[in-house]
């Protein structure tokens, strides 16, 4: 009984006052508060890898792999900065699959969600150049 009578409601969303902590702790800010760059490649790269085998897992086939990768890819130079970070969230749920956590936190800061989104799809770009068939 104990515990709810101190028990503190903690939100769960990416655009409260924890995310610069939270995204500290995950090692994707410096204590400067502006994005890891190192960690953000690795990210990135690791969830791009793992994303691009999901698409794979879904279709079945190369070319609607690469498909989706390049309407992805297609974002990067967009003016808004969110919209290729939205995106990858959608193509997410579009084939079923939960967004990782760590992306769900990235939402929350606009600086940390641009670089990873920079930089998963620079990584979707060389594996749809190097699979040999054509979108």
């Amino acid at each position: 009984m104990a515990h709810e009578k101190h028990s503190i409601f903690h939100p769960y969303d990416p655009f409260d006052d924890s995310v610069p902590e939270r995204l500290r702790r995950m090692g994707l800010l410096t204590a400067g508060g502006k994005p890891d760059r190192d960690a953000m490649a690795v990210v990135s790269r690791l969830y791009a890898g793992a994303f691009y085998d999901d698409l794979y897992d879904f279709y079945s086939d190369m070319r609607s792999v690469n498909s989706v990768c390049r309407e992805l890819i297609d974002l990067a130079d967009a003016e808004d900065a969110r919209l290729p970070f939205l995106s990858i969230c959608s193509a997410y749920d579009a084939i079923y699959r939960s967004l990782p956590a760590p992306i769900w936190w990235m939402a929350g800061n606009l600086e940390v969600a641009a670089q990873f989104a920079a930089g998963f799809l620079r990584r979707l770009s060389e594996f749809t150049e190097g699979s040999g068939v054509m979108p």
